[in-house]
């Protein structure tokens, strides 16, 4: 991934599902993008994994780091989008 044009909500949201799935041991089809990540049993250490994966990988600090087990796979892929089209330069 090389531009912020590049990067949808779509292919945002399949990274976060699969990795997701292979922290937890689940299958990528068992996670609804709608449910919060905590009713998957993401706890803080699975938290502090994808965020550092998130952050790594889109090159963005998440503003809502610190309460992932609150939100949806929708709710951070929305974030990482919203925060590379304000910040493109960041990757």
């Amino acid at each position: 991934m090389s531009t912020a044009q590049e990067i949808t909500h779509e292919v945002v949201a399949e990274r976060l599902r699969l990795l997701m799935a292979e922290l937890l041991e689940m299958e990528p089809a068992d996670l609804d993008d709608e449910v919060p990540l905590s009713a998957f049993g993401i706890d803080s250490m699975t938290s502090s994994v994808l965020v550092a994966d998130v952050e790594k990988w889109y090159g963005v600090r998440l503003e809502s780091a610190g309460s992932l087990g609150s939100l949806t796979l929708t709710d951070v892929a929305d974030e990482v989008v919203a925060v590379l089209r304000r910040h493109p330069e960041e990757k």
